[in-house]
């Protein structure tokens, strides 16, 4: 492949991506104002409760073979029988990890009253997890193909925005946000799994036991890193929700729904480069660096414009777009807003730099520690401070920053550069 077409693939990935993601950012931003003011902050913070607590099977069931599986399609896309037992592998061993999922969530919602309560919530919201093991978007990323995920994407947000628009009309209508979620990426799953076999024409087969084994493997590191890395997100939310009400949890779900938002524009830039820099790395390390480096100036200087932004214009925001009830948010959200400029120099450190050049195995010592240094945290502050949200989002904050130096740290240690950037 030339160099003119490779930048070519590259650019068309980009923006099949940025649409993709655009559609992610224009979606919540429509629907997100109409569900917080139609089924009010209590409800919204029951459901951002259930997401946190979802999130850890969701977890396993990724088990990391979201990055890995990127890896591995990228570097067999020109074979159609190393795709076919790829995909099979990493769709079986999703399998196997959704019916363990399953039946631990089972057992936690069925036995504490907190869970039990509103189980027909946990229901619908872990259903997305079903959905999610079934829709393979790290193939279409290995095999720089984003167009179909660009197809699919936008057409699941268009029918989720219109079930939203149709079944929530009051606070009793709060159960049709997850079940809607879990309909339209189960759609999402059940269409890119035909694409893949119709335009691909990669076969499911039965893989051997060794081939799921290995998948086990190539996740391990990924997945225990991910693990640690909920224990200063979503771990948050959940010790929130576990002492305080629904009602405080939704402040607090509002101020950080709305960094996720804005941090999510960053993801495309992501997806779309991830196999990219692969190659690259694997052709050329000292071009790679050169890359990447680059590319990290770009994100600092736009995140850090946005950041600007939203701080200063966050109270008319909150109010003008959330309601009156949301100023309440406006504090948490002033301490969460650092995130903007973090999280996205996080992701591309770990997500895409060092997993290129194959140091994921240093995650898990990294997120383990900044996992231990969050809990301390709140185990040491939130028994003095009346304020318990303020210390949840303060502790995530200081952890995602730990995190970030841990991460540049291992990068300037392991790897090299030989040219500076003019």
């Amino acid at each position: 492949m030339t160099q003119t077409n490779d930048t070519k693939k590259l650019i068309n990935n980009f923006f099949s991506l940025f649409i993709v993601q655009g559609s992610n950012f224009i979606v919540p931003l429509i629907a997100f104002p109409y569900i917080v003011q139609v089924i009010g902050l209590e409800k919204f913070g029951l459901l951002a409760f259930a997401t946190a607590f979802i999130s850890y099977p969701l977890l396993l069931v990724t088990y990391g073979l979201d990055l890995s599986g990127v890896r591995e399609v990228s570097s067999a896309k020109h074979s159609k029988r190393r795709l076919s037992t790829i995909l099979s592998s990493i769709l079986l061993t999703r399998l196997i990890l959704t019916l363990i999922a399953a039946f631990v969530t089972f057992i936690i919602v069925i036995s504490f009253d907190r869970f039990y309560r509103d189980w027909l919530v946990y229901l619908f919201t872990f259903g997305s997890i079903i959905a999610t093991m079934m829709f393979p978007v790290w193939f279409f990323q290995g095999m720089e193909k984003m167009k179909f995920i660009t197809y699919l994407t936008i057409g699941s947000k268009i029918l989720y925005l219109i079930g939203i628009f149709v079944f929530v009309r009051s606070e009793e209508d709060f159960i049709f946000v997850p079940f809607l979620n879990f309909i339209t990426l189960f759609f999402v799953g059940v269409i890119s799994l035909i694409v893949i076999k119709r335009e691909f024409d990669v076969s499911f087969i039965l893989p051997r036991i060794k081939y799921i084994y290995l998948q086990f493997i190539k996740g391990w590191h990924l997945f225990v890193s991910h693990l640690a890395i909920n224990f200063f997100t979503s771990f948050n939310m959940l010790i929130l929700g576990l002492v305080s009400s629904d009602l405080i949890v939704g402040y607090y779900a509002l101020a950080e729904k709305i960094v996720k938002i804005i941090t999510s524009l960053f993801s495309p830039l992501n997806q779309a480069l991830f196999p990219h820099v692969v190659q690259m790395v694997k052709h050329s390390k000292e071009k790679g660096q050169v890359f990447v480096t680059k590319f990290s100036l770009y994100i600092f200087a736009a995140a850090l414009f946005i950041w600007v932004i939203f701080f200063v214009f966050s109270e008319n925001i909150f109010g003008l777009v959330f309601g009156k009830d949301a100023i309440n948010s406006i504090p948490i959200f002033n301490i969460l807003s650092v995130l903007i400029v973090i999280m996205p120099l996080a992701a591309w450190l770990y997500n895409v730099i060092l997993i290129s050049y194959k140091l994921e195995k240093y995650f898990v010592k990294i997120f383990s520690t900044v996992a231990v240094i969050n809990i301390v945290i709140i185990a040491v502050l939130l028994p003095w401070f009346e304020s318990k949200v303020n210390v949840i989002a303060f502790s995530l904050v200081f952890s995602e920053a730990i995190s970030l130096v841990f991460g540049f740290y291992l990068y300037k240690r392991k790897i090299t550069l030989k040219k500076v950037i003019k």
